[in-house]
């Protein structure tokens, strides 16, 4: 097997993952509101929403359509955007918002911004001018995320409880490095 082969079966095993770890419902919300519409979360569903051609289409969907921001590129930002959203009866994606930035969690008092700046500052002084620079890269990496996922395709399948298509939560990591 070859290098490449083996980087992106493992790429791919992270992936799914990731994707069956941060599947599950938080236990936060088991409604969520679009519009007029109430929408009940299936905490845990049978099956997961399915997309055409499987996780790895999915991969490479996400991976063929992140467009770095320019802030963030340079001012060399990299990390990882966790982004929670809702896979309806249908499959389409809705409510979808970050919910974290690598370990940075927001909180009641504080932004996912804030919160990893002041990470950064614990290692490295910066000026007031740099740490707003650095908020705003962070903000732009989370935009992007929320971009991506919003332009996701449909689920071919959505989640099923019961032989019924029901709504379930997501997320998944949208992974920021320059290379």
């Amino acid at each position: 097997m070859t290098l490449n082969y083996l980087r992106q079966l493992w790429m791919l095993s992270i992936f799914c993952f990731a994707l069956n770890v941060h599947a599950q419902s938080t236990g936060k919300d088991t409604k969520v509101t679009i519009g007029d519409t109430a929408m009940e979360i299936c905490e845990e569903p049978d099956e997961m929403p399915v997309y055409t051609g499987g996780p790895a289409a999915l991969m490479s969907y996400l991976k063929n359509s992140l467009k770095y921001p320019k802030t963030a590129q340079e001012m060399f930002v990299e990390g990882r955007v966790f982004v929670s959203y809702v896979v309806d009866e249908e499959g389409k994606t809705t409510n979808i918002k970050p919910i974290g930035f690598d370990d940075c969690r927001e909180t009641e008092d504080k932004s996912i911004p804030q919160l990893a700046l002041e990470k950064r500052m614990a290692k490295k002084k910066m000026k007031p001018a740099a740490q707003e620079a650095y908020m705003e890269a962070i903000r732009e990496l989370m935009i992007e995320s929320i971009r991506i996922i919003s332009q996701m395709p449909k689920a071919e399948k959505p989640a099923m409880k019961d032989g019924k298509p029901v709504c379930c939560r997501m997320a998944l990591p949208i992974n920021f490095r320059i290379r």
